[in-house]
């Protein structure tokens, strides 16, 4: 099957080629070995975290990694710091990414060599109204229909993968934040919704990560960060999904995922000031 043009109108198509999709392992983990390059992040852990994610690794458990979401740049970090991390090596080549479907329509050359990537990095294109709106496209009720049974085939897609025994990071937020970097925003449910549906059949435990790039931009629709590829990220300890209550798992996560950004933004605001 070629790849299927990104849009709402072929979701079926999409999701048929992304239900079968495997990453090429071979370019998965060179694309981590050149993007942890690329973005030098400066990486800290809980205490234990490492040793938590291995045993969780090695028992079967499903982890979703689940950071903070800012700039466009946040995927590529999420590849960086699975790098970096040994304890988090293992999920290179098996951990697919919710992600933008503007990144699998780029035209030229150039945007041809990006959707193989990101198709090879597991990227998993998931469609939201708010891009459909930027586009200008208008909301009408069929458009609304099909956005719906999109998002339901997206989710079970995104349970058979975990279930299947692949990996997943995803932005609980939903969307990047542009009031202020430091304060995470309100997470939609329906990762909540994912991780308790796969939870039904295997062990899952969601991995809450800090990121921050070190300042906070003039503009937050265009954040322009002099420390873009320098992130910080505070990687946390697994928090096992026990619960099949979606509010109380999303306020758990937000809690740790503000900690972990708490971490990241006073250590930025330690280096700034060793360097005065």
């Amino acid at each position: 099957m070629g790849r299927p043009n990104v849009e709402l109108s072929n979701y079926e198509a999409v999701y048929d080629y992304y239900e079968t999709h495997r990453q090429n392992m071979a370019f998965a983990r060179f694309a981590h070995f050149v993007l942890a390059r690329v973005y030098r992040c400066d990486l800290t852990t809980d205490d234990g975290a490492p040793e938590a994610i291995t045993d969780a690794i090695e028992s079967g458990t499903r982890l979703i990694i689940s950071p903070n979401h800012i700039t466009a740049d946040d995927q590529y970090v999420i590849v960086s710091f699975a790098e970096k991390l040994k304890a988090l090596r293992p999920l290179r080549g098996r951990t697919f990414i919710p992600a933008e479907p503007s990144l699998f329509r780029r035209r030229g050359r150039k945007g041809k060599m990006l959707r193989w990537a990101v198709d090879e990095l597991g990227a998993l294109p998931t469609f939201r109204l708010a891009d459909l709106e930027r586009r200008k496209i208008e909301i009408t009720d069929a458009v609304e229909a099909d956005y719906r049974a999109a998002t339901l085939r997206a989710s079970e897609i995104q349970v058979n993968k975990l279930n299947a025994g692949e990996m997943m990071a995803g932005f609980w937020e939903g969307t990047r934040n542009r009031a202020d970097h430091r304060i995470v925003q309100p997470l939609k449910k329906g990762m909540a919704y994912t991780a308790i549906a796969a939870a039904t059949t295997a062990a899952v435990a969601v991995l809450p990560v800090g990121l921050y790039y070190g300042s906070e931009p003039e503009d937050y629709a265009k954040p322009v960060l002099e420390g873009k590829h320098r992130p910080h990220v505070h990687v946390g300890t697994p928090l096992p999904v026990d619960t099949d209550d979606p509010v109380a798992l999303a306020a758990r996560v937000h809690t740790e995922i503000q900690r972990c950004v708490d971490v990241v933004v006073a250590r930025a605001g330690r280096i700034v000031a060793d360097h005065d």
